[in-house]
């Protein structure tokens, strides 16, 4: 044959070359095929596989899963080729489906959850309450939940090892959750309508704990554990979950947590447990009502099988040895169970630290709903100074004898640092333990009349508010009407006499007083006036704004102080109104802060069980109520010894060791309250004393009652400053200018007169007085008519002192420029006046014995309508009075004199000045005296008779 000549085809003769191949079975496949001829055969195959697989089968697709799943068939088919890529994308799917379906579920259920953590706070716990040092524990506090958070290694290893041997043993292994334990719940509850199984791990138990759910058991409540329980493990060591349960765990009642439960029964730290007792202990928590000594339904029988089946556990799992599992059963662990302790047992300075958990909860105390944050194992060191407070509860407890002599079984004390606000000292009662009353906190709860002691505010508000007062200024001490005291009636009040009037505490009036003696003799109208003159709201609200308590001063209508009400004037002197000592204290360290006011606070810092720091506190920023030449004037005024009524001596310590102290008492007018006010640039301090239901009035003076509180609190409090004292500094503007001078003797221990230069603020201006004179009547103070007697007549005009520097609305100038306008209706001109005589008789030893006898007119000599002006007889020799009696009822009344003259011609009269001031002169006697030697006789022109007694008969009164 011959050659073929390939050569001339070229290139494409050698492409196409050996293009197809026919195999053995007589199949023609194409060699050197494009990717496009491959994915065509490829469908062409898979359409042929098709169709031989589907050859004989029903055309229905679930007719051939049927056929498929016939047993006939099942093998033949899963295990060919196209049965495991079908089996391979049912699980792809099944897969897919089953991630979508956990995010799904996880989404659903994490959205609702909280954020996680070890702490437990929403389980709440114990408040430990410290002094200020945060070295001595006051009491640790619990609201049915007693818990106190330790570290781990303030746990004894023998208490985690017996914990995890019962409750959870494979938890070092887990993460988080048992499966088995989640399976056996779930079907429980799909089959069983709520399982009793949990086959919870220590995680899901601390999940419980810590969000303060309840025991029931659901898929939903499952999932949401699994959820916080996977999330702890990956957030927290082992060890950290292990100690945040032993922290929360319940122990029976109100014990949580292995700190709080070993301190309880055994009077220990958790550190220090024994294996019988932290075998005990960890047998509790599976069901407290069961197993814990102190249920009313405790087992003792099922408590022991069930520690000893703890400690054979420990045994088994390598913890303990057998033979001290054997040895802890032996130990009689229920013998060393300490007495179940009561809430306050243990409690130091009580009322102080009952102020502080007021405190706070009330600043800190989180509102929300039932996932919100609760208060629990933390730190609060308080502002208490334990030697003060110390001193305080001696002090009242020494002076308890003292305030029972007078009717009081109640007394309360409080002290606060001046420049901080932080209460230092408090005692709020004589006897916490008392089962009737003893927990009443009379310095911070009980709501107590301050009487007196808020007139410093009523003086702080005139000054602050108007133009025309100062500390020489003048406010009338005169009974007359006032808006609340229509003052009809004059006189003394009930059950002496029916007057209407408002009264002071002696009964008497001064007349015109400046502010300064106004308010250290502790005068109620000068009060009532201040207040009406600026007004009773407004006088109130700058108290408040003082105390930094917006509603810290009411009156009420009910006599349970509930319903409160409009005040009134009363409300200047204390009487029907009603705050909290703690609060008033703050209000007069404002006084003391030159006008400032800044929170009162009990709580310096606290911590929470891993010692962090979640409040401390911080100087405030002050905010000035009233200017500080208010408060300068004020503190002036109640420091001033001269102007205080108390008397000389312990009462009157206004100066000590070079501390110049604000004083003021409070007496409220029905007896129930006693109360005195100190305070300086250091401290201020207020005393209360009192019957404990407030409805028994006190016997005696209130000073000898409160003096011995507020004084040697205030004196312990400087004894402690070692440096100079520091006294209030005089503000720039403050003025000194001529004041009213006081002459009429005011209280037992003041002094008069009163300084001619007094201090008033920059602001004032002193107020027009008419250029007309009006001439009023002191009795009635109406306008005078021709019958008011010369006595009785005062001139208000430009030229009277009193009226000069009068900031009085309500008297004199001021009253009439107020609408005062009627007259004089106690006078009328056709009254009898008293008469009186006078007698001399001579002692022939150099002395007179001067005698007189008056008779009363119209009006009586004393009346209680007109209680200001008393019966008076007055002795004159030459012009001058040298001796006086006040004190005349009966009529005739005779009064004698002795009165040793000196050698010479003498003219004796005799005076008499009735209750509304007519008044009777005797004709005048004339006595004269020559040395024995010389005459030793005295002579008495117009004598009868050579004995030397005369017989002057007296004139008319004018």
């Amino acid at each position: 044959m011959a050659k073929r000549n390939l050569g001339g085809r070229g290139r494409n003769a050698r492409k196409n070359a050996g293009k197809y191949v026919t195999t053995r079975s007589g199949r023609v496949l194409k060699v050197h095929r494009s990717l496009g001829e491959r994915w065509v055969a490829m469908r062409e195959g898979k359409s042929l596989r098709k169709v031989n697989r589907l050859h004989g089968l029903p055309k229905s697709r679930f007719k051939r899963l049927v056929w498929h799943l016939d047993p006939r068939h099942l093998a033949d088919y899963w295990f060919s080729r196209d049965g495991a890529i079908m089996a391979l994308k049912i699980t792809g799917i099944t897969i897919v489906v089953l991630f979508v379906f956990m995010l799904g579920v996880f989404s659903f259920f994490r959205k609702d959850l909280p954020d996680i953590s070890v702490t437990g706070t929403k389980l709440g716990g114990s408040i430990s309450y410290y002094d200020r040092t945060g070295n001595t524990l006051l009491w640790q506090d619990y609201d049915g939940i007693k818990r106190v958070p330790v570290a781990s290694g303030d746990i004894s290893q023998f208490l985690k090892d017996a914990t995890i041997a019962i409750e959870d043993r494979d938890f070092y292994n887990h993460k988080g959750f048992d499966i088995r334990g989640i399976a056996r719940a779930a079907f429980n509850d799909i089959f069983k309508r709520g399982g009793t199984q949990g086959g919870s791990t220590i995680t899901q138990q601390l999940v419980k704990l810590n969000e303060n759910w309840t025991n029931q058991r659901s898929i939903a409540r499952k999932v949401k554990e699994v959820i916080l329980a996977v999330e702890l493990e990956r957030t927290y060591s082992k060890d950290e979950i292990l100690t945040g349960y032993l922290n929360t765990a319940p122990y029976g009642g109100v014990d949580y947590g292995a700190q709080t439960a070993s301190s309880d029964y055994f009077r220990k730290s958790a550190k220090d447990l024994t294996l019988a007792e932290a075998a005990m202990l960890a047998a509790i928590p599976k069901s407290p009502a069961y197993y814990s000594p102190y249920s009313p339904d405790f087992d003792k029988q099922a408590f022991l099988d069930r520690q000893h089946y703890i400690l054979d556990q420990m045994a088994q799992q390598n913890k303990v040895t057998k033979d001290q599992a054997e040895a802890a059963k032996k130990v009689d662990v229920l013998a060393e169970v300490q007495p179940q302790t009561t809430k306050y047992a243990g409690i130091k300075s009580p009322y102080f630290v009952l102020a502080a958990k007021d405190e706070i909860n009330s600043k800190f105390v989180p509102t929300g709903g039932s996932g919100s944050t609760k208060i629990g194992g933390w730190k609060v060191i308080t502002t208490m100074d334990l030697d003060l407070q110390t001193k305080a509860e001696k002090i009242v407890a020494d002076n308890l004898a003292n305030v029972r002599r007078y009717g009081a079984d109640e007394q309360a004390l409080v002290t606060e640092d001046v420049k901080t606000g932080q209460m230092v000292a408090l005692v709020g009662g004589v006897d916490f333990t008392n089962p009737d009353h003893g927990q009443l906190n009379y310095a911070h709860e009980v709501k107590i009349a301050p009487g007196s002691s808020f007139k410093p505010y009523d003086y702080a508000s005139l000054i602050e508010n108007t133009t025309t007062a100062g500390a020489g200024s003048v406010l009338y001490d005169q009974q007359g009407p006032l808006p609340g005291y229509p003052c009809t009636i004059k006189g003394l009040p009930p059950p002496k006499g029916k007057s209407n009037c408002l009264q002071d505490f002696d009964f008497r009036n001064p007349g015109p007083l400046t502010l300064r003696y106004s308010l250290g003799g502790s005068r109620n109208i000068p009060a009532v006036k201040a207040m009406l003159t600026v007004g009773v709201d407004k006088t109130i609200s700058l108290a408040n704004s003082l105390m930094n308590a917006p509603s810290a001063y009411n009156c009420y209508s009910d006599t349970a102080l509930t319903q409160k009400t409009q005040c009134y004037g009363a409300a200047a002197i204390g009487d029907g109104a009603f705050l909290h000592l703690d609060q008033h204290v703050n209000g007069i360290a404002s006084l003391a802060r030159m006008g400032a006011a800044i929170p009162q606070t009990y709580i310096l810092k606290i911590q929470d069980a891993a010692d962090e720091t979640i409040y401390e506190w911080k100087q405030p920023k002050a905010q000035q109520v009233i200017r500080a030449e208010t408060a300068y004037i004020v503190n002036n005024m109640a420091s001033d010894p001269n102007a205080s009524y108390l008397p000389a001596g312990f009462y009157k310590w206004h100066r000590y060791n070079g501390w110049h102290s604000g004083i003021k008492t409070g007496t409220t007018n029905n007896g129930f309250d006693g109360l005195m006010m100190g305070w300086n640039t250091q401290y201020a301090v207020g005393s209360w004393v009192g019957y404990h239901n407030r409805e028994r009035a006190l016997s005696g003076f209130m000073e000898y009652m409160t003096a011995p509180l507020t004084r040697n609190m205030m004196v312990a409090a400087l004894d402690k400053i070692k440096t100079p004292a520091v006294n209030w500094q005089e503000p720039s503007g403050i003025q000194h200018l001529p004041g009213f001078v006081v002459t009429s003797h005011v209280g037992i221990g003041s002094v008069e007169p009163s300084p001619s230069t007094e201090i008033f603020p920059s602001w004032y201006k002193p107020r027009s007085i008419p250029s007309s004179s009006s001439t009023t009547d002191k009795v009635s103070n109406k306008l005078a008519t021709d019958c008011t007697p010369a006595l009785a007549r005062q001139t208000a005009s430009a030229n009277s002192s009193a009226e000069k520097f009068s900031t009085d609305i309500f008297f004199g100038a001021g009253a009439a420029s107020a609408g005062n306008t009627q007259s004089d209706d106690v006078h009328l001109c056709s009254d009898a006046k008293p008469a009186i005589t006078l007698t001399t008789t001579d002692n022939q030893d150099g002395t007179f014995t001067l005698t007189a006898t008056a008779t009363a007119g119209s009006h009586p000599f004393s009346d209680s309508s007109y209680a200001q002006f008393p019966g008076t007889l007055n002795f004159i020799i030459d012009g001058q009075v040298v001796k006086s009696y006040s004190d005349l009822i009966d009529s005739p009344s005779t009064r004698s004199y002795s009165y040793t003259v000196a050698s010479g011609s003498h003219t004796a009269t005799a005076q008499v000045i009735d209750s509304v001031l007519y008044d009777a002169t005797s004709d005048s006697a004339t006595i004269i005296y020559s040395p024995p030697a010389a005459n030793p006789e005295g002579a008495v022109e117009g004598a009868t008779t050579g004995n030397g007694i005369g017989n002057v008969h007296g004139n008319s009164g004018r």
